[in-house]
């Protein structure tokens, strides 16, 4: 039990986080609609605060950028194929059609949460072990305050 809390603590943040980071990354999608209050902190908000190098910073955002990307094309491919397997229910397609599909999306969705894992790693193996304490309690700090 502990291991699933784990992986999905590590999905949920690495998707959380790859969104804020992308923010900062040229090509990312960025939401001009919200005013500067509400606007994502990134990791990059922080830079000074966790002494990121600039080195450090080129390889982040060369990792982030990829993991975007890639985030992007298989949402889009999930969106289609949830469409698809809609349709194939309302349809009363033949069951094993439909087992195939919902095994087509769990793979997918598997893929993603191992490369989040993976990019996990490459991103802790990037920074200094005081560099992911610091970020860590940056974290904690605005998810209490989102929670109040």
């Amino acid at each position: 039990m502990r291991k699933i809390g784990l992986v999905g603590l590590a999905l949920f943040t690495c998707m959380v986080t790859s969104y804020g980071w992308a923010q900062d990354i040229p090509g990312a999608k960025k939401d001009n609609n919200l005013n500067q209050q509400d606007q994502v902190k990134t990791i990059f908000s922080f830079k000074n605060e966790l002494a990121i190098s600039d080195d450090q910073e080129l390889k982040l955002k060369a990792l982030l950028y990829d993991e975007q990307s890639f985030l992007d094309t298989n949402n889009n491919t999930l969106k289609t194929m949830g469409a698809e397997l809609s349709k194939m229910i309302d349809k009363k397609e033949d069951m094993l059609a439909i087992k195939s599909k919902l095994e087509a999306i769990a793979k997918i969705q598997v893929d993603v949460s191992y490369r989040n894992i993976s990019d996990s790693r490459s991103i802790e193996a990037i920074l200094t072990p005081e560099q992911i304490e610091k970020w860590k309690d940056i974290q904690k700090k605005f998810s209490a305050q989102a929670k109040a």
